[in-house]
């Protein structure tokens, strides 16, 4: 090996093991999510003591208000209901009698929060599995005329619920309307013309629901931010006190009978669903910023016979929506729009998760298999041309290249996939601080480095076939370390991607 080859070679793996170990060094900061989101907690009631007007009033992010969560409010116990759940069973009020329950709103094609939501339903049902067997969740689509029982199995099966505690629900369009407006207090409108882009088809609220075991909901949390998730796991774990019920509201008309739901379709241009970021649809064609008039307009409720089922004020309901996607700090209204490049990594990661075929899901891991595979082909090769056995390495780096045509074939197919069912190019990485900082420096060079493998491993091997072996020496050793590279960060940055934070001892008292 020459000088040069071995420095080029040395450098490289200085950088890759730096790496490696400040990784190891920094997860113990990211490897509990809910020890950090309850630090942010933290930080966030010790701002609310700070005077008015301080720089650092909310220092977790400026644009969501800090007290978005809304418990013990007027409400009512809910009206009856029985949808069918994906499985093909029944679910009523009176099977859900005698629990606390969640109940979450959302659709399968949805191009927004609805990944999200589930997604932070999904830890929320995995955190407290253990520690309270009573809490049921109940997750109901919002968009029936497409959500069949079949569809809502296929969509649940990527969150793997416990069937036992979480049922996905679908019904009639107008039942399950009538339960989120009238039961829940919450926004729902079915968009129409101009609105009704793909993904988009349903506007709603992203808030997700406390219901206390006498069918009375007691807390609304936005789904979209982890802060009110994490309370809501506290809730749900005993470490805060549960809820207590609100006052009893009686929506009902002048001759006593209960409010009866309307809703109907607008045409496009006459907009009364405002995108606020508490709700998830269509963004408003002006700068209003106001859910409860479209709440009002939708459910035909006189305002001087009813009063608001859940109260809102500006504590939250401008939050939580898209980042960079809803409203700013003073409720003005700063971009409404929906696109990709305004997904945060996890909401981008979790519309891949809902989106993407089954199948394209195992190739990841497949790829980083054969990523390995290979560079422990190219190891075995290396060492069997140092003991001078020629055929053993030539059949081992024929190994290696077909291993890396096959790593190259599923790499394109899943990308393939990717932009037929989600139009994104890949995964983002959702790590923060020095693991953010590093996941590029190993990217980089190996995107880079990776374009030059497969034209210096065939030169290699047509010096090989030519017997032109001074030739072959020579570039073997510029084509060795940077194969080796390439295989070797291949599966570092699935590491990174799939399975981060990585795991690490955490002490019992962080979660």
């Amino acid at each position: 090996m020459s000088k040069n080859t071995l420095i080029f070679g040395a450098v490289l793996w200085t950088a890759v093991f730096g790496c490696v170990f400040l990784l190891w060094k920094s997860r113990t900061e990211v490897d509990h999510p809910e020890a950090r989101e309850e630090a942010k907690v933290a930080v966030a009631d010790d701002q609310q003591n700070k005077p008015a007007g301080t720089s650092e009033e909310n220092p977790i992010n400026p644009e969501t208000p800090k007290n978005s969560v809304n418990i013990s409010f007027p409400a009512r116990t809910l009206p009856d209901f029985e949808f069918d759940e994906c499985v093909g069973e029944k679910l009523s009020l009176e099977d859900l009698q005698g629990k606390p329950w969640v109940a979450s709103f959302v659709f399968t094609r949805c191009a927004s929060t609805c990944p999200v939501i589930t997604a932070a339903v999904m830890r929320l049902h995995d955190a407290v599995k253990d520690k309270n067997q009573e809490v049921m969740f109940v997750t109901i689509t919002v968009d029936p005329k497409f959500d069949t029982p079949e569809i809502m199995q296929t969509y649940s099966e990527t969150f793997m619920p416990d069937r036992d505690r979480w049922k996905f629900v679908t019904g009639g369009q107008q039942e399950i309307f009538e339960l989120v407006v009238n039961g829940f207090g919450l926004y729902v409108k079915e968009n129409v013309g101009a609105e009704r882009m793909p993904g988009f088809e349903v506007a709603h609220s992203n808030r997700v629901v406390l219901v206390n075991e006498a069918g009375v909901p007691v807390g609304t949390f936005l789904g979209t931010r982890d802060e009110d998730m994490v309370k809501l796991r506290r809730i749900l774990t005993s470490a805060d006190e549960f809820p207590k019920q609100g006052p009893q509201l009686n929506i009902s008309t002048s001759d006593g009978s209960p409010m009866p739901f309307q809703f109907e379709v607008k045409p496009a241009g006459q907009d009364d669903a405002t995108y606020t970021g508490e709700e998830n649809g269509t963004p408003a064609s002006d700068g209003s910023n106001s859910s409860e008039d479209a709440k009002q307009s939708d459910t035909a409720e006189p305002a001087d016979k009813a009063a608001p089922i859940v109260p809102e004020s500006n504590n939250g309901d401008s939050a939580g929506g898209l980042e960079g996607g809803s409203s700013s700090q003073n409720g003005d209204k700063t971009s409404g729009d929906v696109t990709p490049k305004s997904l945060s990594p996890a909401e981008h990661n979790a519309l891949i998760e809902q989106k993407m075929p089954a199948w394209t899901k195992r190739l990841p891991a497949i790829n980083a298999s054969l990523n390995s595979l290979a560079a422990m082909l190219l190891l075995c090769g290396y060492a069997a041309i140092k003991n001078g056995n020629r055929t053993v390495h030539r059949n081992l780096m024929i190994s290696a290249f077909a291993t890396s045509v096959a790593f190259l074939a599923c790499y394109l197919t899943y990308h393939y996939q990717l932009g037929e069912h989600t139009g994104l190019r890949g995964k983002k990485f959702a790590g923060t601080g020095v693991a953010a900082t590093i996941y590029p420096l190993i990217l980089i060079p190996h995107v880079i480095l990776a374009t030059f493998v497969p034209i210096l491993a065939i030169r290699v091997f047509q010096h090989a076939f030519a017997e032109r072996w001074d030739a072959h020496k020579w570039l073997a050793k510029i084509t060795f370390p940077i194969w080796m590279y390439v295989s070797v960060t291949g599966v570092v940055i699935y590491g990174m991607l799939y399975h981060w934070p990585w795991p690490a001892n955490v002490p019992a008292s962080a979660g």
